[in-house]
């Protein structure tokens, strides 16, 4: 069974204010929500949802299964959806797709919860075009992967992006913490999602956490981390497939039920993690009545055989499919 990439391997690859007692509440509005880069940051709370494209048995977007997941996690007052380039998929795609995937994210999710659409490592003119697309479909927020370049070149390039879009913008990649310095003096840009190490993730919210929403990727251990310097945001993989746990993990962070949440990783995302890999993920997404588990080639999609290993892996967890709609 193909499960020797880990998660954080595999992205470099290729939040909404709640109550006492619940997840964020879905935003109501006309239409996609729209917030100013202020509000954006106050309001990035909680589990977020990455997107793993799903794709069909022809190789084409899943946009059943795309519907699915989103209305599963509204269903569960999960209102924060993003794409971003590693886990959406990007490299098996094309800049239409990404675009016709922006489109169709961005109205599932419609006035009931957030939007960070995320770039590909594109240079700059491309990235400013995606820019003003993003923003023309009601996207909610807009994350920049950091392409190539000079510290000042690449500085430009976020400049010129924050002046071509009104939307509040989220760092995505490596950067050093003096180019982090200079680029937080844009005003548009309020949060960065970690993709390097622990240590840079602990060091960005000590340095910048007031300044920036600095929230997680990888695995639920992370924010565990994180949270007492002030995290409040974090990638939730259970979100994808089994809500219910999300669920669960939010609400124990809002009691500061450190137990319930340390148990929540021991018994249930540090499995998933340790198990990680794109066929594996998707192959979840299948077995939980999502969307399907195929991928572009040459990625491998899991065999009838593997998926037996699937229900196995879940068995020993304790986890269920549940009857999903729509």
């Amino acid at each position: 069974m193909p499960m020797n990439w880990s998660r954080r391997e595999f992205i470099k690859a290729g939040a909404v204010l709640g109550s006492a007692m619940s997840l964020p509440t879905p935003l109501q509005a006309a239409g996609p929500v729209k917030l100013t880069p202020a509000e954006f940051k106050d309001r990035l709370r909680g589990p977020i949802v990455s997107i793993p494209t799903p794709f069909t048995t022809d190789y084409r977007l899943d946009v059943a299964g795309l519907r699915r997941m989103i209305q599963m996690g509204l269903q569960h007052k999960i209102t924060i959806f993003e794409l971003t380039a590693g886990d959406s998929q990007y490299s098996f795609l094309s800049d239409e797709e990404i675009r016709q995937l922006t489109k169709l994210v961005v109205d599932a999710v419609g006035d009931q919860g957030m939007t960070i659409i995320g770039t590909n490592a594109w240079w700059t003119e491309p990235a400013v075009e995606f820019a003003r697309y993003a923003e023309s479909v009601g996207a909610t927020a807009l994350q920049v992967l950091k392409p190539s370049g000079s510290e000042d070149g690449i500085v430009e390039h976020y400049r010129k992006i924050a002046e071509a879009t009104r939307l509040p913008i989220v760092l995505h990649g490596d950067f050093p913490m003096p180019m982090l310095e200079r680029l937080t003096k844009i005003d548009s840009i309020v949060a960065l999602k970690e993709d390097i190490s622990l240590s840079y993730y602990i060091d960005g919210v000590i340095r910048f956490g007031k300044r920036i929403n600095c929230f997680s990727g990888g695995g639920l251990d992370w924010f565990l981390v994180g949270q007492p310097y002030g995290a409040n945001a974090y990638f939730d993989s259970y979100a994808t497939f089994a809500p219910e746990i999300s669920v669960r993990f939010w609400e124990a962070v809002q009691h500061n039920d450190l137990k319930t949440q340390t148990e929540i990783v021991a018994n249930y995302d540090h499995p998933f993690i340790q198990n990680f890999s794109a066929p594996f993920w998707h192959a979840t997404l299948e077995y939980f009545g999502v969307a399907q588990r195929y991928l572009r080639p040459p990625q491998h999609s899991y065999s009838d055989a593997e998926m037996v290993k699937v229900k196995e892996f879940y068995d020993k967890l304790g986890v269920s499919p549940k009857k999903r709609q729509g």
